[in-house]
């Protein structure tokens, strides 16, 4: 079921909309990420229609954040290393600069 837009627009509006702000970017990023399978989104509907979460969900959910932060984390200093490196090889390779000059015979 499709959400109208102006709907959730007007709802981010709100002063207590955080949350919703913070869960509707989340699930972006997860809608970027291949991994994230129409599996688990059917499963993250029916949590939330569900209500309350028990707590063993709850913990085991932020044991497994806590290792994808990890992930996350080890991808990016990869990342910048890879950036760092360039840096210093693109450094050894400056363009020569080049002076035109004219001579009026």
């Amino acid at each position: 079921m499709k959400v109208p837009a102006p709907e959730v627009l007007l709802a981010l509006r709100a002063p207590n909309a955080g949350w919703l702000a913070a869960m509707i970017c989340a699930l972006d990023e997860a809608e970027r990420d291949t991994g994230f399978s129409d599996t688990q989104r059917a499963l993250l509907h029916r949590l939330i229609d569900a209500g309350p979460l028990s707590p063993s969900i709850v913990g085991a959910a932020h044991e497994r954040l806590t290792r994808f932060e990890e992930t996350l984390r080890a991808t990016d200093a990869e990342l910048s290393d890879h950036e760092v490196a360039q840096d210093l090889i693109n450094a050894g390779f400056e363009r020569p600069k080049l002076t035109l000059c004219v001579a009026n015979a």
